[in-house]
Parts: structure tokens; C-alpha cells; sequence
């Protein structure tokens, strides 16, 4: 008996598969206190035979205020239940198969053989899976995420390569004293500090800041040997077919603080010299080999450097490329494709794969690795993410959601079909409550420009006839999307009374380039603004919906947006703001990427052009329009968008005596945020629609 039906047999009882929706008795309506019981699946990963998907469960430990991410196992048939693999005191994640499929190697921060408490940094691990189940381990010299060489003889990883350090200059007795009081910091260097990763160190120093180059172990294990002295990071790492070489992508202009991303392509052997495959100015990432190891694919875009200097009046377009490596020729698989490809993955019959946005889906496309038609693989109202292939492209494995069920595994054959779902994470919760389906909303924008959009009508909607109130949310980005996904506060809204609406308009993704980049060159809070209110309009033609009860709030770029709609009309009754941008001005030098100011605003704010954009899409200069009773929420540690943008609409909007309150996070980024401070925050939320809007039915607290 193998060791994965040992394991299924073991956990039958623990995760029972059911299909979603089926019937059950009376459910009831969504509630806060829910949120700790979503469980979401990500990456999974296929065997290279087909036969079984690993993937990543997640769930929240609500006790312990931190989210758990465990690795489970199920057959790739569905023929029994998966099973946990690691071990649920410590996050596992990153999980991949060995060539021969008898070792999965994982990312943890459990603690390391003799300590007492977990890693500082997540290590990698291993489980056998050949024979009965058996302790995690570690191999010899792998640090960090390995990559397999397709012989099954070495494992390739990347690590920091430090440098001698040298001898410390001498100081004087004074000098240490004062050193050693000192409690403050010293830099001289452009990116100094990053949301989420904290003060940075000199990025300029191979000292302060060693590369992470190439290395290589044997598979058994050893002393690690390095195969790249670039002097900067190494990323995108793949094993040409026959094992003698990898490709790697690098950008050699990492340590110019004044240049964007420009990663070139690099051909590393196992014996002798690296060889640079690209210096064109683009940026190039995501290579996958051809069978026979003569030709690469991958994503190739230009670099924002030029595009900045070039002053173009839109972002560029990422396409998929075929590269000859006799002789170097280029080919554009995708020239004539509007959406945007995903990382590639060459499948066996020659054709090449990649998962893309399309409206408010996600769905994976195959195309011919000679060119031609993009054609799709999957459909259906849903998102789709984290493709994985079989060694020989006939199976896939992918993760799905859509609006009334979060993310589960799935797997299918590489044409789409025989498609079989793997998890059922959520499915316990699902029996209990009532989930309300997205309605699609398609309408055309004040110029003539067609939106799509959705609508979760509540419960209530359907059992009175008297019109709800509707809450519009505007989703962050602005090059994002919302679409067919779960969303666990937009079904809490639907369950409290209120009609939520939320909508893709100019600069989201998925609707070709000329819709994404409509925002370019200062066009934030225009052309957008116009597409969220024409939705608006078109609820309100279409649903019973309270027009003197409208809400409006978002997140990120939906707070801006937010700010912005706020100070240009009247007709919302609420507004909840979002670490949204109040003023562009100073934001450019408080936030840790100047990079959209200097790209879509055409440059910062001491050039006259980009400076009159700058000013003139400032929500906090219309702060004198404003008449909307507005709550602000917003992280202290958030550095994207630092919390003095939120300070200023909200002291504006105290300062003329607009109702406004302000929810700050100690300890909170901007996309760092714990279970607690979540749910607290959806609380806050829940608190100011109804004090505002007052929804029609409100349903008792459970």
C-alpha cells in the first residue's frame, strides 16, 4: 500500500469532498466572526507522472491571531480524500516534486535540528514519499527553493554570496561611545526602507547587500558550489533538458538606485563560463526550455527606465517570446494578443502555456511555440491560478474560485476537460451560510466606453419590495481587477442589507492595453471616476436601490479613488477611505516607490508638467467640496501609502466640520494585515455603513 493511501485512509474522516452547493437544510446569513473560518487553497504542484497534486491549505488560527498554511496531498483522480503531509504547529509552503516524484521539498520556518525555537527565515525541507510516512528533513547545503535538474542529479538554488568583509576601520575610544548611544539611523541612499521589509540596507554595497547568485548541490547533498558571480540578484532560474545548463534572469543595473527593472537572460553551465542572452533594454523573466533545449520562452517587456525616459503615454506591453539560442533570433508569440501572459510552461507537444486575466476571469491559454492563434483551455465564470504541468503536459492542476466559493484545487486534463476537483476546504462552512451569487452588470461609461461590473443583491432584496441600499467598492491597482473571486466583506455587506456593487473601470486589467493604460499621464480620478458613477447609474436604472443611501469606500488606489469621488460629488451618503492617496505631492517623497509618479504623472513634482498633474489629481485640494461623512482607515508602519495621506483629507474634512473618523493600525503596512486587525477593521466598516446608510434588514448578531 502506498504511502498516500495509507495517509487517505487515515484522514477519510477529516476533509470529506462535497460538491459546492449542495442542498441543505435552512442556512443562515454571514457573520463577522466567519471570517476565521475561510479556508483558502493556493500553489498547487503536480507529480511529474500526473498522479498526485500537492498544494497549499490555508486557514486562520484565531487564538493566535496569525494565518497557517499547511501542505496536503491528494490523488490526481480524485479517488480519495487529500491528506495533510506537514505538520500544523509551523507554516508550510512553496511545494514541489522531485523528477522522480519520490521527495516533495517544502518552505517552513519550523526549527532548525537542535533548537529550541522556529527559524528566523523559512528553510527547505523534504518528505519522502516513496514508503511509509516519515519525519520532514533537510539536504545538505539547499537553502532555499530548489530546482530540480531534470536527471534528478542536482538541485539548484539561490543564496546570498557573501563577501570578506575586511577589517573594521579603527576608532577612538569617544567615537564608540558616541556609536554606541546613538539609537537613530544614518543612510545616504534612495530606497531606504520598503513596506513590509522595514529600513533596507545600502542596495549599492555587496557588503551591506550581498547578491543572490547561483548555486548548485549534488542531490544527495553537500558542500554547495556557485555558478554565478553577477554581483546581483538572480532570479527566474530553469534546467535546460539535459541538465549540463540552466537559464537564470539578472539585472545588472540592480545597484543604480535611478534604475527601474531591466532583468536580462543568462545561459549558466555547470562547467565553464556564464553566457549573457539578452541587453536590450528590456525586461525579461519566466523562461521555460523547449524539449530539445534549443529554444527558450518567456515574458519580455520594455524596461520602465525607458518607457520613463522615452515619456510614452502608456506602460509597456508584456508579450511572450521565443528566443532561438543558435542564433538568437527573437520571435513574438503574442503580438497579436491584447491580454497579458503569465509565466509559460512548455508543454512536450510543442505548444506553450500561460494563464491571463480576461474580463473578471482568470483562465490559462495555450499557444503554438511556432506562433498563431492564442486559444483557450478553460472556462467558466471563475479565476483560475497557480498552473501546474506534468512532466509530459497531459495533466494539469490549478487552484479555482469564484464569487460564492473560495479557492480549492482542481486538476484536469491539458485540453480542459475530465476535470476533477481535488479539495474541499470550506465546504463545512459552506452548508452553514447563505452566499449571494454576482450578477454581471454591463454598461457604457459617460463616453461611450463599455464597463463590466457585478452586484451581490442581500437576501432581503428578494422578500421586501422597498429599495436597499447599495455600497459601490473600488478595487486597488489601479492595474488590478475584481471578477469572479471570493469576497468574504462584499458577502458580509450582502448579508447586513446592502447591495454591493463593484466594477472594473479604465486601468484595470484584463481588457486590453488601451483600457489598462487609459489613466496614463495624470488620468487618475477622470476617465475612472466617470466608470464607477456610470455604474452607479446603472443599478440604480436597473435594481430597487435607495438612491439617498449610497456608500462608497475602497482600498490602496480605491481609497484614493474614493477621496477623489467625494470631493467631486454629493450624491454618496458614506464614504470609508482606505490608505487611499490625499496629495501626490508629498507622497513622492514619503512613499517607497516614486516610480508611478515619475511614470504615469510624466515625472515628479519639481518639473512643470508633472507637477501641474500631481496638484491638479490631489484629492485634498477638492477637500473644500467635500460633504460626506468619511471613515479612514490606515496602517502606522504603511509605507506604499504612507498614513500622513490619510491625515491630511481627514484633519480637511475636520477642519470643516464634515463627520469623519480615523482607525489607525499600529504596527500595519500595507498589505501586512493581521487576523485581528482584520476582522477589526471590517467591524469598523460594518459600524459606519449602518450609523450612515442604515441598512433595510438587520440581522441579529449570532
Amino acid at each position: 500500500m502506498t504511502r498516500l493511501k495509507q495517509l487517505a485512509l487515515a484522514a477519510a474522516a477529516t476533509l470529506v469532498a462535497a460538491a459546492p452547493g449542495t442542498p441543505t437544510d435552512a442556512k443562515r446569513p454571514v457573520e463577522l466572526g466567519d471570517y476565521y473560518r475561510v479556508e483558502t487553497v493556493t500553489s498547487p504542484a503536480i507529480s511529474p507522472d500526473g498522479g498526485r497534486v500537492a498544494f497549499v491549505r490555508n486557514r486562520i488560527v484565531e487564538s493566535e491571531n496569525r494565518r497557517l498554511s499547511e501542505i496536503w496531498l491528494a490523488p490526481s483522480d480524485g479517488s480519495a480524500p487529500a491528506v495533510r503531509l506537514t505538520s500544523p504547529s509551523f507554516s508550510a509552503s512553496e511545494p514541489r516534486f522531485s523528477p522522480d516524484g519520490k521527495l516533495l521539498a517544502f518552505s517552513s520556518r519550523r526549527p532548525l535540528p537542535g533548537a529550541a525555537s522556529q527559524a528566523d527565515e523559512a528553510t527547505v525541507w523534504f518528505l519522502r514519499l516513496d514508503g511509509p510516512g516519515g519525519e520532514a528533513f533537510q539536504i545538505e547545503g539547499v537553502r532555499s527553493t530548489p530546482h530540480f535538474s531534470p536527471d534528478n542529479k542536482w538541485i539548484a538554488f539561490t543564496r546570498a554570496a557573501k563577501r570578506p568583509t575586511g577589517e573594521a576601520p579603527a576608532r577612538s575610544d569617544l567615537e564608540r561611545r558616541i556609536d554606541e548611544r546613538f539609537k537613530g539611523r544614518i543612510y545616504d541612499w534612495l530606497s531606504y526602507r520598503g513596506d513590509g521589509r522595514g529600513y533596507l540596507p545600502d542596495p549599492r554595497d555587496p557588503l551591506a547587500s550581498p547578491p543572490e547568485e547561483l548555486f548548485v548541490v549534488a542531490r544527495e547533498g553537500g558542500p554547495a558550489r556557485q555558478l554565478t558571480q553577477l554581483g546581483v540578484d538572480v532570479g527566474s532560474v530553469a534546467w535546460r533538458p539535459d541538465s549540463r545548463a540552466l537559464v537564470v534572469s539578472a539585472d545588472t543595473h540592480q545597484r543604480d538606485e535611478w534604475s527601474y527593472e531591466r532583468a536580462d537572460l543568462w545561459l549558466v553551465p555547470l562547467e565553464g563560463e556564464t553566457r549573457r542572452l539578452t541587453d536590450d533594454g528590456h525586461h525579461h523573466s519566466d523562461s521555460a526550455f523547449s524539449a530539445d533545449g534549443g529554444s527558450l520562452v518567456f515574458t519580455r517587456q520594455l524596461g520602465l527606465s525607458q518607457v520613463i525616459q522615452a515619456k510614452q503615454d502608456k506602460g509597456a506591453p508584456v508579450d511572450l517570446y521565443r528566443m532561438d539560442l543558435g542564433s538568437g533570433a527573437l520571435r513574438n508569440l503574442t503580438a497579436d494578443w491584447d491580454l497579458v501572459p503569465g509565466a509559460p510552461v512548455w508543454c512536450a507537444d510543442g505548444s506553450v502555456l500561460v494563464e491571463a486575466e480576461t474580463g473578471g476571469e482568470a483562465q490559462l491559454f495555450r499557444v503554438s511555440a511556432a506562433g498563431g492563434r492564442v486559444e483557450p483551455v478553460t472556462n467558466g465564470h471563475r479565476r483560475l491560478g497557480g498552473v501546474s504541468v506534468s512532466r509530459d503536459g497531459g495533466r494539469i492542476a490549478y487552484s479555482a474560485q469564484d464569487a460564492t466559493h473560495p479557492a480549492d484545487v482542481f486538476s484536469a486534463n491539458a485540453d480542459g476537460s475530465d476535470e476533477r476537483r481535488l479539495s474541499a476546504v470550506s465546504d463545512a462552512w459552506l452548508r452553514e451560510v447563505e452566499l449571494q451569487p454576482a450578477e454581471r452588470l454591463s454598461y457604457t461609461s459617460k463616453d461611450g466606453t463599455r464597463v463590466e461590473g457585478w452586484i451581490l443583491l442581500p437576501a432581503s432584496y428578494r422578500e421586501q419590495s422597498s429599495p436597499v441600499p447599495l455600497v459601490l467598492q473600488i478595487h486597488g491597482g489601479p492595474h488590478a481587477a475584481y471578477g469572479a473571486a471570493f469576497s468574504f466583506p462584499f458577502q458580509l455587506l450582502a448579508a447586513r442589507g446592502y447591495a454591493v456593487l463593484y466594477t472594473n473601470p479604465r486601468g484595470s486589467t484584463g481588457y486590453g492595453e488601451a483600457f489598462q493604460w487609459a489613466t496614463w499621464g495624470g488620468g487618475w480620478g477622470l476617465k475612472d471616476a466617470e466608470d464607477v458613477l456610470a455604474g452607479v447609474d446603472a443599478a440604480l436604472a436597473k435594481y430597487r436601490i435607495d438612491p439617498q443611501r449610497l456608500g462608497v469606500g475602497g482600498y490602496s488606489y480605491g481609497g484614493f479613488l474614493t477621496n477623489w469621488i467625494i470631493g467631486h460629488t454629493t450624491r454618496f451618503a458614506a464614504a470609508v477611505s482606505g490608505a487611499g492617496i490625499s496629495n501626490w505631492v508629498s507622497d513622492y517623497g514619503t512613499a517607497d516607490i516614486p516610480r508611478t509618479k515619475e511614470s504615469e504623472f510624466y515625472g515628479p513634482p519639481w518639473e512643470a508638467r508633472s507637477q501641474a498633474l500631481l496638484i491638479r489629481q490631489s484629492p485634498v485640494h477638492y477637500a473644500g467640496a467635500v460633504v460626506t461623512p468619511t471613515l479612514f482607515l490606515h496602517g502606522e508602519a504603511d509605507w506604499r501609502v504612507p498614513i500622513e495621506q490619510g491625515e491630511q483629507m481627514y484633519v480637511a474634512l475636520k477642519k470643516r466640520r464634515i463627520p469623519a473618523r480615523f482607525v489607525r493600525y499600529p504596527d500595519t503596512g500595507h498589505g501586512d494585515w493581521t487576523p485581528w486587525n482584520t476582522v477589526h477593521r471590517y467591524h469598523q466598516e460594518l459600524r459606519w455603513w449602518d450609523e450612515r446608510l442604515g441598512a433595510a434588514l438587520q440581522r441579529p448578531r449570532r
